[in-house]
């Protein structure tokens, strides 16, 4: 079974400014501050945050399921701010899950607005057992939740982002 799930949401904050998050290794040190029940941190395995980067996420204690995950960056595109990243090892590849790819985007208000943009997450994924359905579910609603905690932080710190 094979298939794709995706959200957005709109920013008050420009799409430049949530690329430097979003597209940039701030984005996982975002998602462990903001869910310390959930990640206790990464390391980077390899690369500079860009295409060809390996990061290793870990789970925190507690989190049912294998200790980490292995990701790695396919596409970092700062023009198109298009980020792309396959899971490699671990995490949702011992569940059930036979490929896992995350494409987030900050993409430009139609309407001209520079403080407003709409920030996009979406997983492709293929599963080896239908078991894993729920844990589709609760990957796009744990991707929703990393994109807000991007959109609060870049708002919090709008002042300290250039553009």
């Amino acid at each position: 079974m094979e298939g794709v799930v995706s959200r957005k949401i709109k920013v008050k904050a420009s799409a430049s400014k949530v690329w430097k998050a979003y597209g940039s290794l701030k984005l996982a040190e975002i998602g462990v501050a903001a869910f310390p029940d959930k990640y206790s941190g990464f390391k980077v395995l390899q690369g500079n945050g860009y295409a060809g980067t390996i990061i290793q996420v870990f789970f925190a204690p507690g989190v049912e399921g294998p200790p980490s995950y292995k990701e790695e960056f396919l596409v970092v595109d700062d023009v198109k701010r298009v980020k792309v990243g396959k899971f490699i090892e671990g995490g949702v590849l011992e569940q059930g899950f036979k490929s896992y790819v995350v494409t987030l985007r900050a993409i430009d208000q139609k309407d001209g607005k520079k403080d407003e943009c709409i920030m996009t997450g979406s997983i492709e994924y293929a599963l080896y057992d239908a078991a894993a359905i729920p844990l589709v579910t609760s990957s796009i609603e744990g991707l929703l939740a990393l994109m807000q905690a991007v959109a609060d932080y870049v708002i919090e710190n709008r002042k300290l982002i250039t553009n």
